[in-house]
């Protein structure tokens, strides 16, 4: 049985013929090739990372950097959620406080998520625009985009979770959104990493 591994995330495929798809990343067929004819003189340039400086991104490789600093925002999100939830339930404006400053941290790990992230895609998966790595960055950004809005609207209304409104409810809705972007991105990264063989 041959063996194809697939160039933009390495997943491996058991058969005759490659898949039509990757089923990890999307890939198309024609990125996939055998792994016993590969030789060390045909393996594929991989492309720089664009403005991050070639030293910084193979460091943000060798020592996975974006997993490293994706940790923070996917454990401090989902935690100011609950807290915000808790702080309408039990009228606790300490929780809400929490809540708040949980978010700010989350919102200062990002810029360096996106960075170590786009320097990963750019150099270990070719910047592949896979439906995989679309989904995944569009929900970083999304993530990103939240998170700033819920914090200022936090910040110009500090009341909004302690006042019965019906800002109350889409401030709380919007907090579920983001749990979901986070999710999602969480989902999909997961995905390159442990969805490598069939």
């Amino acid at each position: 049985m041959k063996k194809w591994e697939c160039t933009v995330c390495g997943y491996i495929h058991e058969g005759e013929e490659p898949p039509d798809k990757c089923p990890v990343c999307g890939a198309d067929k024609d990125k996939f090739i055998e792994i016993k004819s590969l030789k060390k003189s045909e393996e594929q340039p991989v492309k720089g990372a664009g403005f991050i400086p070639e030293k910084i991104t193979s460091l943000i490789l060798k020592k996975h950097l974006h997993p490293i600093t994706v940790h923070s925002p996917n454990g401090i999100i989902p935690v100011a959620v609950i807290f915000l939830f808790l702080s309408v339930l039990v009228q606790s404006s300490g929780l809400e406080n929490a809540a708040y400053f949980n978010m700010i941290v989350a919102f200062l790990s990002m810029p360096l998520v996106l960075v170590t992230g786009y320097a990963t895609w750019k150099k270990k998966y070719n910047g592949a625009k896979t439906p995989l790595f679309i989904m995944k960055i569009s929900a970083s950004c999304v993530v990103t985009v939240l998170l700033f809005g819920l914090i200022v609207w936090k910040t110009v209304q500090p009341d909004i979770l302690t006042t019965a409104s019906s800002d109350r409810w889409l401030f709380l809705l919007w907090s579920l959104f983001l749990l979901a972007a986070v999710g999602l991105a969480g989902h999909l990264g997961g995905k390159l990493v442990f969805d490598k063989k069939k």
